[in-house]
């Protein structure tokens, strides 16, 4: 990969970090949209996204056919923390997905040097989301 695709891809990541945390500090509602709810989709989405990646990392030969299921299943559990309506355990489930695609990450890439950059990012951004799921739990309680 190149310089230019690394630094794309590192802004890009943090920029998609971003809404998490303006809908976090945002109103309970912005016209009439109720904001947790939205924070909510926006994680299945990004969740559901992260999930593809996965499936991507098979199809190039770096993960087997467990790791085509386990982006499927990611993806179906991020689906469906949309039709629960416990925000509370949506928040939850979703922050447990978002851990588990960075440890199917991490495993897929552990000894790629080539990758290691990405797993670097991965582990920080993961961070920065988990930390605003904490936060949107905390309002939500």
């Amino acid at each position: 990969m190149t310089t230019r695709s690394k630094t794309a891809s590192t802004l890009l990541t943090y920029s998609g970090a971003l809404p998490f945390w303006l809908l976090v500090v945002a109103p309970v509602t912005v016209l009439g949209i109720d904001t947790s709810q939205a924070f909510l989709a926006y994680g299945a989405v990004i969740s559901a996204f992260m999930a593809g990646t996965l499936w991507g990392a098979a199809q190039m030969g770096k993960a087997g056919l467990a790791v085509v299921v386990a982006s499927n299943v990611f993806a179906l559990l991020s689906f469906a923390t949309l039709l629960v309506r416990q925000p509370t355990f949506s928040a939850g489930l979703q922050l447990i997905v978002f851990a588990l695609l960075l440890l199917a990450d991490r495993i897929i890439f552990a000894n790629d040097l080539e990758h290691r950059w990405y797993v670097r990012l991965r582990t920080r951004i993961t961070v920065i989301v988990a930390l605003a799921y904490v936060a949107m739990l905390y309002r939500l309680a």
